[in-house]
């Protein structure tokens, strides 16, 4: 089937009837910005308090191996929405603030909202989307629109490191101009007053709530910071980012508090995760990155097991029981088929799909991943110590392919001569860790284990050489993606 045929045959689905919508489960999407796995309580934090969040945690499914499908927001984003990896829709890293860049998700590209709403569901977002910039599409329709993207509703905001006072909110389409406060609770209360009062009560729905916090710059309520300043740090920034993140999870409980008044809470699914592991961005006084993605070792931009293995949360009462624990390892790429299998949704048949339904894992189903979970960039911002360039998680191993130092740009931004550092990656060292055992990878296993080595280099060599020949870009003429 062509991919003009396959969209017309999504645009053929009918709207859900109401006896079905009744019973249909609802869907909210979570995401925390710059969040390291280590952040949370339930993850082991000594100091910050999510207690919201690790409720959800214990009253549904706590993944311990869950992974970003990259290391950089707008890349994870897309792949979150399509289920695909960077490679096949070309966003490799950020897109830049509200700095009039083109570069977007490509228009041919099928999204969760665009699937559901086909199936009668309500489509919403709240807070970042970073996939495209909003602000330029009202001048230039070269950029999708949001309702292109899938969306009955939006309110977001460009300006993604602006957290106090955030400017240039967008609803629907019309600029409201800056919201006074913190960031996190202009997106809470945004998402529960569309809860409350926007939403269609006879139909489903799947609402993305998407946080800026805790990236830098990193702000928290001042009564929040007073009570880390007295009980837990002397340092006013690292109280800053301690309160951010709790200022998230308080928001995320008045979410779940508001389902549950509306007799929502135990048939909607609440997935909840980072977009990647902890930043260190910033310097002097404006250094508040203090996440940690302990007990892994690496950052934002880098491959290490930190930069992308994230908190994994998902709270559905009807279906997944209380004080479920996952240890197989699963991703946020993995949502849009799940989500297609949780909604009885059809996926399209002729896309390419790298993530896989975990949903048999929530209801203690048998569970093999079809193609091992992978990444692979040819920019990690890091010269003199540089980072894995291509990395491949089998079982409890890891094996990772480095670049030539030289090879290494100074910037993760992405730029049209860019796709040149991607066909010509190459792979010069290797190194193998078990990563249970040794979390911070610090030793390599490759000489002690040859023939384990010997396989999943191969494995590793031909996955990346795929990701090369496969890559897509601009399209040489025109700074634009199709």
């Amino acid at each position: 089937m062509s991919f003009q045929k396959n969209i017309l045959a999504l645009t053929a689905i009918t709207s859900m009837p109401s006896a079905l919508a009744a019973e249909a489960p609802n869907i909210i999407v979570i995401v925390a910005d710059d969040l390291g796995y280590g952040d949370l309580g339930i993850t082991g934090h000594p100091h910050i308090k999510t207690p919201h969040l690790d409720a959800l945690a214990k009253g549904g499914a706590r993944f311990n191996h869950f992974y970003s499908p990259a290391q950089v927001c707008s890349a994870t984003r897309a792949s979150m929405m399509t289920g695909r990896m960077p490679h096949r829709h070309g966003i490799y890293s950020f897109i830049g603030g509200s700095s009039g860049s083109l570069s977007h998700l490509p228009k041919k590209e099928i999204t969760i909202p665009q699937l559901l709403r086909k199936k009668g569901y309500q489509t919403a977002i709240v807070g970042k989307w970073h996939n495209s910039l909003i602000q330029v599409q009202q001048k230039n329709p070269v950029i999708p629109s949001m309702d292109h993207y899938g969306f009955d509703y939006w309110f977001c905001s460009d300006d993604n490191a602006k957290i106090l006072n955030k400017p240039n909110w967008i609803r629907n389409g019309k600029n409201e101009g800056i919201r006074q406060g913190l960031a996190a609770n202009v997106v809470g209360d945004e998402a529960v007053k569309w809860l409350k009062h926007e939403r269609d009560s006879k139909k489903p729905f799947i609402q993305f709530v998407h946080f800026y916090e805790p990236h830098w710059y990193v702000a928290g309520p001042e009564n929040l910071v007073s009570e880390y300043l007295k009980d837990s740090t002397s340092n006013k920034n690292q109280a800053h980012y301690f309160a951010a993140v709790t200022n998230v999870d308080k928001e995320i409980g008045n979410i779940t508090k508001t389902l549950k008044e509306l007799k929502l809470l135990k048939n909607t699914v609440i997935f909840f995760s980072s977009d990647h592991g902890p930043a260190t961005l910033g310097g002097g006084r404006t250094d508040r990155n203090y996440g940690t993605a302990a007990p892994y070792r690496g950052k934002k931009y880098g491959l290490w097991e930190g930069s992308v293995h994230t908190p994994g949360i998902v709270h559905w009462p009807a279906k997944v029981a209380a004080g479920k624990v996952v240890e197989t390892p699963a991703g946020s790429i993995d949502w849009f088929p799940t989500v297609c299998e949780i909604t009885n949704t059809a996926a399209p048949d002729n896309v390419e799909i790298d993530g896989q339904s975990f949903l048999p894992l929530l209801l203690d189903k048998s569970f093999t991943r079809r193609k091992p979970l992978q990444w692979h960039h040819y920019n990690t911002s890091q010269k003199k110590s540089p980072n894995p360039n291509s990395v491949m998680r089998v079982g409890d191993h890891i094996i990772c392919g480095f670049y030539s130092p030289e090879s290494q740009l100074a910037r993760a931004s992405w730029k049209e001569p860019h796709i040149v550092k991607i066909k010509q990656g190459k792979i010069v060292r290797y190194a193998l860790y078990n990563i249970r055992k040794d979390p911070q990878q610090k030793t390599d296993i490759s000489e002690q284990n040859p023939k384990l080595f010997k396989s999943l280099k191969a494995k590793l060599d031909a996955a990346h050489e795929t990701y090369k020949n496969q890559a897509v870009g601009w399209d040489g003429v025109n700074p634009i993606y199709p």
